[in-house]
């Protein structure tokens, strides 16, 4: 039996633009995004939450890998 997803993540039409154009120098950056998606879909909240904002908002920081422009 698979797991239902806990909900559906769609991303607003800036953050697909920030990352078409980020793909172009970092050529691994969705597959990087995509675990995090993931994440979210399960009902999962990485990162860490960030206070005195009024609503909830969470960073999140990336692998720590090296990447090199192309």
């Amino acid at each position: 039996m698979s797991e239902q997803p806990f909900g559906k993540v769609e991303a607003a039409q800036t953050f697909k633009r920030n990352l078409r154009t980020l793909a172009k120098k970092y050529r691994s950056i969705r597959n990087d995004v995509q675990p995090v998606i993931q994440q979210l879909e399960a009902g999962e909240l990485p990162g860490n939450r960030i206070s005195g904002i009024g609503y909830e908002v969470f960073k999140l920081r990336g692998r720590k890998q090296r990447y090199t422009k192309r």
